[in-house]
C-alpha cells in the first residue's frame, strides 16, 4: 500500500487527476445550488397567481351585492360562485372554477360539466390559516376536468395545468366561508419555466467556466511552485548527502591517521633496535630463532611502509576506481613473496564484477593482506590458502580460508583484542585489520575455525561499492601466486611487493 502511494505520489498524472477531482467538485456545487435555486424559483411563480389574487379578494368588493351578502353570517354557495366568478375574470386563461365549502366538499363550478372534486387535507389545513394553495401539474388529461360531450375530441389532450386554491373569509374574523378554486392554463407558465431553466442553466455554465478556469490557473500554479519547491528539496538533500559522504571520508581518513601514528610511533623505536641489531650481527648463521627475528622486523618495516603509503594516498586528490579482478591481482602480486618463502599456495579467486574507490581499495586491501600472511605462516608447506572475492546481494563477500590448526578456544573471545597470537607475536594485526574494517564501514569476522583451518569473512558494504551493485561474474579462477603482477591503465599508483 505505501509502495503504491509513493508510485501514484510520484506519477505525472497526479495534477490532472486533483485537478479532475477539484473541477468535479465544483461542477457538483454549482449544479446543485442551480437545481435548488430553480426549485425555488418555480415555487414562487407557483404561487404568484394564488397570492395576487387573494390579495385582491381582500382589498376590494367586486360588487356591491356580493359584498353585502358575505358580510353576512349565512353567506351561501351562490355567493361565493359569483366571488369566484369575479375573480376569474382577472385572468385570461381561467378553464373551470369550482366553489367548496368550509369543510372542503364540492359545491358547484363553473361550467356546468366541470367535473366534481374535493380538496385534500393538507390544502385543507393551509386554507384554513388563510393561506392560498397553487398546484402545478406538468401533464394533466382534461377528461378529469370536463364531462360534456362537445369537449370530447380533446378530452384526452395533455395539457400543463394550475391550480390556484383562494380561501374565502371576512377580513378580521377566523372563520373560513369556502374555497375558490381556479384552474387555469399553464402553458405561458411552462414557457417561463423553460426560459428561466435556460437561463439558469447558461448561468450555472458560465460560473463553472469562470471558476473552473480560475480554480484550474491557481492549482496549476500551487503545483508548480510545489514541483519547484520539491526539486530545490532533493537537490539540497543530495548536497547534504555528499557533504556528509565528504565528512564520513574526513572522519575516518583522520581516525586512521591517528592510528597510524599511534602505530608508527609505538613501533619505530623497537624497530629502529631491531634494524641496529641485525646489521652488527650479520653472520648470527643458521639460528632458527635468529632468522624469525630478522623476517620479524622486516615485516614490521613492510607495514609501516605500506600504511605510510596508504596515508600519502589518502591526501591526494586523485580519485579512480579499479575493479575487483584488479584488487585481487594486487593482492596475489603483494603476498607472492611470503608465499614462496613459505612454500604455501595461494589461490586466488574472482566471482564478482564491480568496482571500488582507490581508497577505499587501499584499506581493503591491507585487511586482506595481513589475513593472508597470518595464513600462509599457518598453513603447513604443501598446501593451499584460499582466498575468493564474491558476489552477494548487494554486496561482496572476500573470504580467506587457511589449512592451519584453528584458534585455541581460549583466544576466540578476545581474537580481535591485542593479545599474544597462536604464531607467537602480540596479535596486534587482527586488532589493526578490525579496526581498519570497521573505519571502512565493512564487517570482518571469524566464519569458521577448528582442526581443518580457519575462514575469515570481509563483508564490503553497498556504500562501497561505487553507483552500480556489484554483479556475480562467470566463475573466474586463477590468479595463482606465480602469476606476475600486471599493471592497469585506470590505476595511477604503483603498489610495492614484499622485499623478502
Amino acid at each position: 500500500m505505501a509502495e503504491l502511494i509513493h508510485q501514484l505520489r510520484n506519477s505525472r498524472f497526479v495534477p490532472i487527476l486533483v485537478l479532475g477531482v477539484a473541477l468535479a467538485i465544483l461542477g457538483l456545487a454549482i449544479g446543485l445550488g442551480t437545481e435548488r435555486l430553480r426549485r425555488s424559483l418555480r415555487a414562487q411563480m407557483v404561487n404568484r397567481d394564488g397570492d395576487t389574487l387573494h390579495a385582491v379578494a381582500l382589498a376590494q368588493p367586486f360588487t356591491r351585492g356580493v359584498s353585502a351578502r358575505l358580510s353576512s353570517p349565512r353567506a351561501g354557495a351562490a355567493e361565493s360562485l359569483e366571488l369566484a366568478l369575479e375573480l376569474s375574470q382577472l385572468k385570461d386563461d381561467v378553464l373551470a372554477v369550482r366553489v367548496y365549502d368550509p369543510e372542503g366538499r364540492f359545491v358547484t363550478a363553473f361550467p356546468p360539466y366541470v367535473a366534481e372534486a374535493s380538496l385534500g387535507a393538507d390544502t385543507l389545513a393551509e386554507l384554513r390559516r388563510f393561506h392560498p394553495v397553487s398546484r402545478y401539474v406538468e401533464t394533466a388529461r382534461l377528461s378529469e376536468l370536463i364531462l360534456a360531450e362537445e369537449s370530447a375530441s380533446s378530452a384526452t389532450n395533455l395539457t400543463p395545468l394550475l391550480e390556484v386554491n383562494i380561501p374565502i373569509h371576512r377580513r378580521g374574523e377566523a372563520a373560513l366561508l369556502g374555497t375558490a378554486q381556479l384552474t387555469l392554463d399553464a402553458r405561458n407558465l411552462e414557457r417561463e419555466f423553460s426560459k428561466l431553466d435556460q437561463h439558469l442553466w447558461r448561468q450555472g455554465a458560465g460560473a463553472f467556466v469562470m471558476g473552473g478556469g480560475l480554480l484550474t490557473a491557481v492549482l496549476l500554479w500551487a503545483y508548480r511552485r510545489l514541483e519547484q519547491s520539491h526539486c530545490l528539496l532533493r537537490e539540497r538533500t543530495a548536497h547534504l548527502l555528499r557533504a556528509n559522504h565528504e565528512l564520513t571520508l574526513a572522519a575516518k581518513t583522520g581516525a586512521l591517521g591517528a592510528v597510524t601514528a599511534h602505530l608508527v610511533h609505538g613501533l619505530s623505536n623497537p624497530l629502529a633496535d631491531l634494524q641496529d641489531f641485525i646489521n652488527t650481527h650479520n653472520g648470527a648463521g643458521e639460528d632458527e630463532d635468529w632468522n624469525h627475528a630478522v623476517a620479524a622486523a622486516r615485516r614490521m618495516q613492510s607495514l609501516v611502509h605500506e600504511v605510510v603509503r596508504v596515508l600519502g594516498e589518502e591526501r591526494e586528490t586523485d580519485q579512480y576506481e579499479i575493479t575487483f579482478v584488479e584488487l585481487a591481482e594486487i593482492l596475489s602480486a603483494k603476498v607472492k613473496p611470503t608465499a614462496e618463502a613459505t612454500g604455501v599456495e595461494c589461490r586466488v579467486q574472482v566471482s564478482a564484477s564491480g568496482q571500488i574507490a582507490n581508497r577505499q581499495a587501499n584499506l581493503v586491501l591491507l585487511i586482506l593482506e595481513n589475513l593472508v600472511h597470518n595464513a600462509l605462516q599457518v598453513t603447513p608447506r604443501g598446501q593451499a590458502v584460499k582466498v575468493s572475492l564474491t558476489a552477494v546481494p548487494d554486496a561482496v563477500v572476500c573470504t580467506v580460508a587457511d589449512r592451519g590448526p584453528g584458534f585455541p578456544a581460549q583466544l576466540r573471545k578476545s581474537l580481535f583484542a591485542p593479545c599474544r597470537s597462536t604464531k607467537g607475536g602480540s596479535g596486534l594485526g587482527l586488532a589493526i585489520s578490525q579496526q581498519l574494517a570497521r573505519q571502512l564501514g565493512a564487517q570482518l569476522e571469524l566464519a569458521r575455525t577448528g582442526p581443518e583451518g580457519c575462514v575469515f569473512t570481509l563483508t564490503l558494504a553497498p556504500a562501497l561499492l561505487g553507483d552500480a551493485p556489484p554483479e556475480p561474474a562467470p566463475a573466474f579462477v586463477g590468479l595463482p601466486n606465480s602469476q606476475p603482477f600486471r599493471k592497469h591503465e585506470r590505476s595511477s599508483v604503483t603498489y610495492p611487493s614484499q622485499s623478502p
